[in-house]
């Protein structure tokens, strides 16, 4: 798989702003609690959109995972955007 320069660097940013807030644990031991975790720290600490683009990085990574067989179970699985409530009160 090929990859723009960019496009590696918006992984490597995302996984490092997630391992900043889930200290304890690499990436590949998460299990779902973690990304709740994660979920929760960083409501405060930045934006809906900001944190869906994190989930949206970790949900392609432990998708390669699973789908290579590298780890059992994706943490991500049932794990859903956020919802944007001033986006949603524009669009009224």
């Amino acid at each position: 798989m090929k990859l723009r320069r960019a496009t590696i660097e918006y992984y490597k940013n995302e996984f490092h702003g997630a391992k900043k807030i889930i200290i304890n644990k690499q990436l590949v031991e998460w299990v779902q609690k973690d990304v709740e975790s994660l979920i929760l720290e960083s409501k405060e600490l930045m934006k809906v959109t900001t944190i869906n683009t994190r989930l949206r990085a970790l949900r392609a990574f432990f998708n390669f995972l699973c789908k290579n067989k590298l780890i059992d179970k994706n943490p991500v699985k049932n794990i859903k955007l956020l919802r944007d409530r001033q986006r949603q009160l524009k669009h009224r």
